[in-house]
């Protein structure tokens, strides 16, 4: 089987297709293998005769088969022909004795005698089974009994050619399309990748970082010019005068902070020449005006409940 071959190629190639093509139609099989015109003649002529002879075989083993099977299947069948069955059976399928043919053959002659009736049986147990074979092929629509031999070579050759043909087209089919996927796979990474280049290399990464430029000049001359309306504008009276009031208040606060901060050092200084023992006796003192307090308040209550 040859591979596939992308039809681009094909039509840049023009005598490649005609080689191909002709490879393809006259110069090999289906399956791959060189097409040799002759063999294949005899190889069809080996194949027919071989058909025909399966054909024999198979049609005459179903007849004993069938035959061996009238005892047992055709109820209508007298019984005194059972047993002329059963001899005629095993002669034909070689089980008697050379030796003991002469003594079964007035059972034979018997046999051919009534070879009516037990045709008459046969033809009806052949039918049964045809019929059956009609419901096998077809479940739903059974066809015809006559139409059963042209449906079953219907049925070979679509399993043993048309279907392998269709299964090879399909698998030739899938093949391409697979190798086209792998080709539009392979562009697409390829134009992800160019678009990765531009945007970190590219026209677009200079024109953002012209962009950011751009802006950053804008600032800056923005700037430049506010400085210049600063130095050549006077600023209005009322912001003159409210920036003066805040000067003020802002000093007055800082004065009044200053003194708050020289009040603490000094007390902080005083606490340091008291030392530890000015201390405790200043908490000493603290707990005798507490408690001296807390006695007063108790006597107040006792007056004000005694009045």
């Amino acid at each position: 089987m040859l591979p596939p071959v992308d039809p681009a190629v094909l039509q840049r190639n023009p005598n490649f297709e005609i080689l191909y093509k002709d490879l393809c139609t006259r110069k090999l099989n289906h399956n791959g293998s060189t097409r040799e015109t002759k063999k294949q003649r005899v190889h069809d002529e080996i194949r027919r005769a071989l058909s025909a002879a399966r054909t024999s075989l198979l049609t005459t083993q179903i007849l004993i088969d069938t035959l061996s099977d009238l005892p047992f299947k055709a109820a209508d069948l007298p019984p005194e022909l059972h047993s002329l069955i059963d001899i005629a059976t095993a002669q034909l399928r070689g089980q008697i004795p050379a030796a003991d043919r002469e003594i079964l053959s007035a059972d034979l002659d018997a046999f051919l005698a009534n070879s009516d009736i037990i045709s008459d049986a046969l033809s009806t147990q052949l039918s049964k089974t045809t019929t059956h074979l009609c419901n096998i092929a077809d479940p739903l629509q059974p066809p015809a009994p006559a139409d059963l031999s042209a449906r079953a070579n219907a049925l070979q050759t679509e399993a043993t050619l048309t279907l392998p043909d269709e299964l090879q087209s399909a698998h030739l089919h899938l093949t391409h399309s697979f190798t086209v996927l792998l080709a539009t796979h392979s562009t697409l990474l390829t134009t992800a990748i160019k678009i990765l280049e531009q945007t970190q290399q590219g026209a677009l990464a200079r024109h953002t970082r012209s962009s950011a430029d751009l802006l950053h000049a804008r600032s800056v001359l923005l700037g430049l010019q506010a400085k210049i309306h600063t130095y050549s504008h006077a600023p209005p009276a009322e912001f003159v005068d409210a920036l003066r009031q805040f000067k003020k208040s802002q000093g007055s606060g800082e004065k009044a902070l200053r003194d708050r901060e020289a009040l603490a050092q000094r007390e902080l200084q005083l606490y340091e020449r008291a030392g530890e023992k000015g201390m405790k006796e200043l908490a000493r003192r603290k707990e005798w005006i507490l408690a001296e307090v807390q006695r007063v308040e108790d006597e107040v209550s006792k007056l004000e409940r005694g009045g």
